[in-house]
């Protein structure tokens, strides 16, 4: 019979396994469309993407080189838009991205894009 240490360290390491197998969504905080209503930089501006609104830099700008820093930037699966660069609320978009003036589908390919976000 297993005994009770041996149980709770085989469900840790399960649950460690699932964890670091799925990586997580970023996260994607809203902002309010009305203006002088939302924390959107100067830099960005609030727009909807499809069901919420998120803050997005100008086209051509993303927030900083860390490219894969999901928590700072990210783009999403959006037909036509997929260049816009998404950032969460008082975060400024003043680092021009590697292919500022390219065809709008190769704009900002360097940051990461996700097929979702969790709010």
């Amino acid at each position: 019979m297993k005994s009770t240490t041996t149980i709770l360290l085989t469900l840790l390491s399960a649950t460690l396994a699932i964890s670091t197998a799925i990586p997580p969504n970023p996260k994607c905080g809203t902002c309010n469309p009305i203006s002088g209503q939302n924390s959107c930089d100067i830099t960005t501006s609030c727009i909807s993407t499809g069901s919420t609104f998120h803050c997005a830099c100008r086209a051509g700008y993303k927030a900083s080189q860390h490219n894969l820093n999901i928590h700072n930037q990210f783009r999403l699966p959006m037909p036509e838009y997929e260049f816009l660069v998404f950032v969460p609320e008082n975060t400024a978009c003043n680092t021009l991205c590697d292919n500022p003036y390219a065809a709008p589908n190769e704009i900002c390919r360097e940051v990461e894009l996700y097929e979702r976000c969790s709010l």
